[in-house]
């Protein structure tokens, strides 16, 4: 089991690590002259976007993390129980 709480931690701290990067790079959109001769016009949608998605992407995986660790915890317990009787 503890192979399975390290597994769904180690997700966890990777979306907080990619979170970063889309806000990161959506600020960079957004403030800064960086890809400006790229895309000149929608700079400040793509920034926008970029940043909505990494926190829609926290949320998820913020909502898996807790669904699965009470997953993880519930499993525990039965199999406590089970060697306890």
């Amino acid at each position: 089991m503890s192979f399975k709480k390290n597994y769904n931690t180690i997700r966890f701290y990777l979306s907080f690590l990619l979170l970063a990067f889309y806000l990161v790079v959506g600020v960079l959109f957004l403030f800064t002259d960086t890809w400006a001769d790229l895309l000149p016009q929608s700079r400040f949608a793509i920034g926008i976007i970029l940043i909505l998605f990494g926190i829609l992407r926290f949320y998820i995986s913020y909502r898996r993390y807790v669904n699965k660790n009470i997953r993880i915890n519930t499993q525990i317990k039965k199999k406590e129980e089970v060697t306890n009787e």
